[in-house]
C-alpha cells in the first residue's frame, strides 16, 4: 500500500455504514494516511469480478454486506467472487444476521481469511481493528521509508507534467515565466560550478557529495510555486502551504534516503540520518507520522495548484 488506504464497499445501502467509515477515515488521517472509498456500483457476480480483475490489486480491504437486496446474489457469493480474484486481500463479512450463520455461509463457499462482524454490535471495532493491522504491516520503518520516498517521487512527476504543459501552452505569461526559470537555473548552475571548483581546490570531497544544493533539485518546486502564484494569487492558501514544500518534503525525503536502521537497547527500531558536521536526526514512529501528514497536506496543495495552472493553459 501507499499512503492511500483503498476500501472496497459491497453493500446495497452503503449509507448505513457511513458513520463507521468516517470514523475509520479520521483514525487513518491521524496516522498520516488517506482513505479512498470505492463503492461497488454493479453488485453482481460479473460486475464484482470485472472490478476485482481491473482494479482489485489496489484494494487494501473489502467489506461485504450479507443481504444485498432482493435478488439471489448475496454477500456470501460476493465475498466468494472477491476471494477468487484477490486471494490475499482482507475481507470483512458483516450483517445483522447471527455470526454463526455468517461463518456457515463462508464455509459453504470455501471463503478463507474472512473477518465476521455484526452490523449492529461490533462492526465499527472490527473495521478499525482490521484496518489498523493492515496499516501496521506497512509502517515498519524501512518499508515506510520506501512508501514515503515513492510518494515524494510521484509529486515530483506531477510537477514535471504540469510544468511541461504550462511551458508548452499558449499562455504568454507562463511561457515567459518558463524562460525566467531557465535563466535562473543557468545562473544558479554557474554559481554551483564556481563553488564546486573552490571545494575541489580544498579537496573537500565530503562536503561535495553531501551538499544537496549540488546533487539535489528544487527547480521544479520553485517553478510550480511561481506559476501557482500567477494562477491563484500569492496569498492563496494552497500557495502558502506549498511554500513549505522544500522543508517538509524535499529535505525530509533526502534525510530518509540516507538514513540507517538502528535498534535501541529495548529492541525498538528507528532510523538515524547521519549528517557530517551536523547533529544526527532520529527518525522514529512519531517523526514518520508527522511526515506522512505533511506529505498529504502538500499533495493536496499541489493538486490544487496544478488544477489552477491547467485551467490557465489554452491548447
Amino acid at each position: 500500500m501507499k499512503l492511500d488506504f483503498r476500501l472496497l464497499v459491497i453493500d446495497d445501502q452503503p449509507g448505513e455504514i457511513g458513520d463507521a467509515i468516517e470514523m475509520l477515515r479520521m483514525e487513518l488521517e491521524d496516522k498520516g494516511f488517506r482513505l479512498e472509498v470505492e463503492v461497488a456500483q454493479d453488485i453482481s457476480a460479473k460486475g464484482i469480478d470485472d472490478y476485482c480483475k481491473a482494479d482489485g490489486r489496489n484494494i487494501d480491504l473489502a467489506i461485504v454486506d450479507y443481504k444485498l437486496g432482493e435478488g439471489e446474489f448475496d454477500g456470501a457469493l460476493a465475498a466468494s467472487t472477491v476471494r477468487r480474484r484477490l486471494k490475499y486481500t482482507d475481507i470483512i463479512f458483516y450483517s445483522t444476521s447471527p455470526r454463526k450463520e455468517l461463518a456457515q455461509r463462508m464455509a459453504e463457499h470455501h471463503v478463507d481469511g474472512v473477518f465476521i462482524a455484526s452490523r449492529g454490535d461490533d462492526f465499527d471495532e472490527v473495521l478499525r481493528g482490521v484496518a489498523d493491522t493492515i496499516v501496521g504491516k506497512a509502517v515498519d520503518l524501512n518499508h515506510m521509508r520506501g512508501i514515503a520516498i515513492a510518494e515524494a517521487a510521484e509529486m515530483d512527476l506531477l510537477m514535471e507534467e504540469i510544468l511541461a504543459k504550462a511551458f508548452a501552452s499558449k499562455n504568454d505569461a507562463f511561457v515567459a515565466k518558463g524562460k525566467d526559470r531557465i535563466e535562473s537555473l543557468l545562473a544558479n548552475e554557474r554559481d554551483n560550478i564556481l563553488n564546486l571548483e573552490r571545494r575541489i581546490e580544498r579537496s573537500d570531497v565530503v562536503g561535495i557529495v553531501t551538499d544537496n544544493a549540488i546533487f539535489g533539485s528544487t527547480y521544479k518546486w520553485q517553478a510550480v510555486s511561481k506559476l501557482g502564484e500567477m494562477a491563484l494569487g500569492k496569498g492563496d492558501a494552497a500557495c502558502t502551504i506549498f511554500a513549505d514544500y522544500e522543508a517538509q518534503v524535499i529535505a525530509k525525503r533526502n534525510l530518509l534516503a540516507h538514513a540507517r536502521a538502528i535498534m535501541d537497547d529495548g529492541n525498538t527500531a528507528s532510523l538515524r540520518a547521519i549528517r557530517p558536521g551536523k547533529p544526527d536526526v532520529e527518525i522514529d514512529d512519531t517523526w514518520m507520522v508527522e511526515f506522512r501528514g505533511q506529505l498529504n497536506t502538500q499533495r493536496n496543495a499541489l493538486r490544487r495548484i496544478c488544477e489552477a495552472i491547467h485551467d490557465r493553459c489554452p491548447a
